[in-house]
């Protein structure tokens, strides 16, 4: 390349690099104005004043509350400036398209993708993910989130055992779904319906694969009743519960224990067995 053609080059380069970072900056300022119009958008007004204002155009106005809330949350500002009544704003707006468009899929996914994550708005997450559960009757991820959140997040494995369990019984939810509902019915002290449960879809399970994994998890279930009602008995002939499981069988309760179908032993911590 000669000098001239550099030079040429150059200076073509020059203009073209000036406006990129002036195009950055615009954007950055139009970004960090999003705070203001989050206050300023129909987020503080009140539900039933947002569906008459909507009419008969509650779609679009679901997709304009949804639109202006995803383009906050992914902004700069979301990450580095915002602030507590920025993300109530949000979870406003969400809850509002929400609420005007329940069947929108959009709206659960940026919600859970978002709220839960960097604003700790769980009992709002799930408030609108319940919204879509009934909504979407076909749909098994709102559930699955609902579980999730509720497991993860709330420490609550009773409500995201039944909520996995409701969401694997819907077409297309992978088997997987029920294998960790009974894990967590389990952990929740409900044994014997994460059992019943999973009886329930090897039954109505037809590839062998998946019939496999159900029955071993069966058995491991199966396995932490016996030491369950085991423990019981031990509690009531000793007045305390065992140190360990092999107490158990020290002390005549159990000839033996149950095998792991998992190759490994049964844990017993602060009272609670589990596999």
């Amino acid at each position: 390349m000669s000098k001239k053609n550099g030079v040429m080059l150059l200076f073509l380069f020059i203009p073209l690099l000036a406006t990129y970072f002036l195009s950055q900056r615009q954007v950055a300022a139009f970004r960090a104005d999003y705070s203001y119009r989050l206050h300023a958008n129909m987020s503080r007004l009140p539900d039933i004043v947002v569906e008459i204002l909507a009419g008969e155009f509650k779609g679009l106005v679901a997709d304009y509350l949804l639109l202006d809330a995803a383009a906050f949350i992914g902004s700069s500002q979301s990450l580095e400036t915002s602030s507590d009544e920025d993300w109530n704003a949000v979870a406003r707006l969400l809850e509002q398209s929400s609420r005007l468009d329940p069947c929108f899929r959009n709206t659960y996914i940026l919600t859970q993708g978002a709220l839960p994550w960097r604003a700790h708005k769980y009992h709002e997450t799930i408030k609108i993910l319940a919204r879509s559960k009934q909504h979407l009757s076909w749909d098994w991820i709102p559930g699955f989130f609902i579980g999730f959140d509720s497991y993860f997040f709330l420490k609550d494995n009773l409500t995201a055992s039944q909520e996995l369990m409701e969401a694997s019984k819907i077409e297309g939810a992978p088997f997987t779904l029920a294998t960790l509902a009974s894990r967590l019915a389990s952990q929740a002290g409900r044994t014997r319906a994460a059992i019943e449960f999973l009886s329930a879809v090897y039954e109505n399970t037809e590839d062998q694969d998946a019939k496999n994994v159900i029955q071993v998890r069966i058995q491991a279930l199966q396995g932490v009743q016996a030491l369950q009602i085991a423990v019981g008995t031990f509690q009531i002939q000793f007045g305390r519960k065992p140190d360990t499981l092999d107490e158990l069988v020290e002390k005549g309760v159990l000839p033996h224990l149950p095998v792991n179908p998992y190759n490994k032993p049964y844990s017993y911590v602060d009272g609670k067995i589990d596999f």
